[in-house]
C-alpha cells in the first residue's frame, strides 16, 4: 500500500522486498527484539520473520537510504498520521504477541515524555531505551503475578537504566556493541532480559541481580575485538570455531575491564562460565554442575533460547514453543535442569488460556495438560475451528 507519494509503505510480509528499512522495531511473539527500527532487510532477516509471522503480517517501510531521510522529516512535520500509522500496526501486531504492545516500543518521539533527560541519559534514552527496556519491562508484568515481584522488577529496571546511562565506561562498552554488529547487540540485550526474569524467579539480591544483567548484557562483547567477517563466519558455521570461542571469552573479560563495575567477581565468572556444560564437557575448564558460576548457567540457557529463535546461527530460526523444547532436552547433560525449569515455569508460551502458533502458522490457545508437572511442554490446545490437539502425542 502506497503512502504520501512513497514517503513511506505499509507491506505486508509478501510484499517485502531485500533492502526494503524497516521504520520501527519489529517484536517476536514472546516480546523480545527481533529486528531494529531503520534497519536494512536482507534474505536471510526476511526469511526469519517470515516463519513467525503470516504473509499479511504489515510492517511500516521505506525502500531506500533517500526516502528514509525524507521520511524522518516528514514524520516531523506529520506527527498525528504517523501515530496513527503505528497504532493500526500495533493493533494487528498485538494479535501475534504474548505480551501488550506499547506505543513506547514503536517510536518514543510520538509518546510525550513525563520528564526531562540530558547528556548521555537523554542520548541514551532516545536511541535505546525504547527498543529496549519498555518491552522488558512488559515482559516482566506478564511473568511475575506477584504485587512484590513486579515492585520490585520496575525498581530494578530504573536502577539498571540510571546505571547504563550514567557510568560512561559501562556506557562506553554498550556503544561498542551498538556499532558493530545488530546480531550481536539484539542478542546482548535479549539474552539480558531472559536471564533477569530467571534471576528475579531465583529471588537474587538487587545487587546480584544487575551484575547478573551485565554479565548477560557484555557475555559476547569480546566479538567485538573480532573483524565482522570472522563473526558472521562464525555464526554461519554453527559457532564450530572451538578457539575462537575460548578467545572470545578471555577478549570479552578484558574488554570489561574499562568498566570498575564490571570487574567484580560475579561478572567476570558469569561472563567466563557460560560456555561451561553442566555435564562437565563445556569450555574453557570443563567445570560440572554447581562448579559453574550460577550467572553462566542461567546465561548459558537464555543464550540458546534466543539463539534458537532470533535464527543467528546457520541462519535457522525455530518458533519459541520450539526453541523451548529444545532448551528442555538440554536440561542435565549441558545445562542446569533446575534453572530450566524454571525458566519453562516463567515462560508464556504454554500457559492456559494463552495463545500458541502452531507451524503451519494456525492459532491454537491452551486448554489444558494431561501431565504439567512431568511434562510442562505438551499442552492441550483447541484451534479455532474446534479440533482438539494433544501435544503429548509426540512423546
Amino acid at each position: 500500500m502506497m503512502a504520501n507519494d512513497l514517503v513511506y509503505q505499509v507491506k505486508t510480509m509478501r510484499e517485502l522486498r531485500v533492502d526494503d528499512i524497516v521504520l520501527h522495531p519489529i517484536y517476536r511473539p514472546d516480546g523480545l527484539l527481533f529486528v531494529k527500527k531503520y534497519k536494512k532487510l536482507t534474505e536471510s532477516v526476511i526469511k526469519h520473520i517470515k516463519k513467525h509471522f503470516p504473509l499479511d503480517y504489515p510492517l511500516l517501510v521505506v525502500e531506500s537510504e533517500e526516502q528514509l531521510q525524507q521520511f524522518l522529516q516528514f514524520k516531523q512535520e506529520n506527527e498525528e498520521e504517523i501515530y496513527e500509522q503505528f497504532q493500526k500496526l500495533l493493533t494487528v501486531h498485538q494479535k501475534y504477541m504474548h505480551i501488550p504492545l506499547s506505543m513506547e516500543m514503536y517510536d518514543e518521539q510520538l509518546v510525550k515524555r513525563k520528564k526531562e533527560t540530558k547528556d548521555k541519559q537523554e542520548e541514551f534514552f532516545k536511541r535505546i531505551h525504547p527498543n529496549v527496556f519498555m518491552p522488558m519491562w512488559r515482559i516482566f508484568e506478564q511473568t511475575f503475578d506477584s504485587l512484590r515481584m513486579l515492585q520490585r522488577m520496575k525498581r530494578l529496571n530504573e536502577q539498571l537504566n540510571d546505571i547504563i546511562s550514567k557510568d560512561e565506561a559501562i556506557f562506553a562498552l554498550f556503544n561498542r556493541m551498538y556499532h558493530y554488529h545488530d546480531v550481536l547487540v539484539v542478542h546482548s540485550l535479549n539474552t539480558m532480559c531472559l536471564s533477569l526474569m530467571i534471576g528475579v524467579a531465583l529471588e537474587l539480591s538487587d545487587e546480584e541481580i544487575i551484575d547478573l544483567a551485565l554479565a548477560a548484557l557484555f557475555a559476547d562483547i569480546g566479538f567485538t575485538e573480532v573483524p565482522k567477517e570472522e563473526f558472521v563466519h562464525y555464526l554461519n558455521s554453527g559457532k564450530r570455531n572451538q578457539e575462537l570461542i575460548k578467545e572470545h571469552l578471555r577478549l570479552s573479560v578484558e574488554v570489561i575491564s574499562t568498566s570498575p563495575h564490571c570487574r567484580r567477581k560475579s561478572i567476570v565468572y558469569g561472563i567466563l562460565d557460560h560456555h561451561e556444560e553442566y555435564g562437565g564437557t563445556g569450555f574453557p575448564n570443563k567445570k560440572q554442575k554447581e562448579q559453574i558460576h550460577l550467572f553462566g548457567r542461567i546465561i548459558a540457557i537464555a543464550q540458546l533460547y534466543d539463539e534458537l529463535v532470533g535464527g543467528y546461527v546457520k541462519e535457522e530460526s525455530r518458533l519459541s514453543f520450539e526453541a523451548l523444547e529444545e532448551v528442555w532436552k538440554q536440561g542435565g547433560a549441558k545445562m542446569d535442569p533446575n534453572i530450566i525449569r524454571i525458566f519453562v515455569d516463567k515462560s508464556r508460551i504454554y500457559k492456559v488460556g494463552e495463545w500458541v502458533r502452531l507451524p503451519n502458522n494456525e492459532l491454537a490457545q491452551v486448554i489444558g495438560f494431561k501431565d504439567y508437572m512431568r511434562y510442562p511442554l505438551h499442552p492441550i490446545v483447541k484451534k479455532r475451528n474446534g479440533e482438539i490437539y494433544d501435544f503429548s502425542i509426540r512423546l
